[in-house]
């Protein structure tokens, strides 16, 4: 009878633990380099996508950010072919820099715009000391809000 008692307390602990939702994803039309592919991507926040090896990497990255008290918000992400069509015509008239349109790691699911101008939580100096752990890296020196999931699964 004693294993009876057992079986109950774990199932009422375990039916009280909070469950996490599972995460959101599809697949898309990636670009690399030019060439258009098929890649899935992960929800990592409102609307916000990356290729799912990246996501994992983030959502990693983030939680150990918030668990030093960091916060960094996502500005931007996966890039659908019609959006980088548009990012690219603003550049072309005198906006931001934009990579043309199936040739920007956003396409790809790789790259990250993050909230790190506030200057407030720390986010760029927390980036700068410990994004590669997580595999990510800055690279367009010209971008800080800028970061990209350079791990070993890079090739689509």
């Amino acid at each position: 009878m004693p294993w009876l008692a057992l079986v109950v307390v774990a199932l009422l602990f375990l039916g009280s633990q909070r469950k996490t939702p599972m995460s959101v994803s599809k697949k898309v039309a990636g670009y690399k380099n030019g060439e258009e592919l098929e890649i899935e991507v992960t929800q990592i926040a409102d609307d916000k996508w990356l290729r799912f090896d990246a996501a994992a990497a983030f959502k990693r990255m983030e939680a150990a950010a918030n668990a030093e008290g960091v916060f960094f918000g996502v500005n931007s992400a996966w890039r659908s072919y019609a959006e980088q069509v548009a990012l690219y015509a603003k550049y072309k008239a005198g906006g931001a820099l934009a990579a043309p349109p199936g040739y920007s790691n956003h396409q790809a699911g790789t790259a990250v715009d993050l909230n790190t101008q506030n200057g407030t939580n720390g986010a760029f100096k927390w980036l700068q000391v410990n994004a590669a752990r997580f595999d990510f890296a800055r690279t367009v020196s010209s971008e800080p809000w800028h970061w990209e999931y350079v791990g070993f699964n890079t090739t689509v």
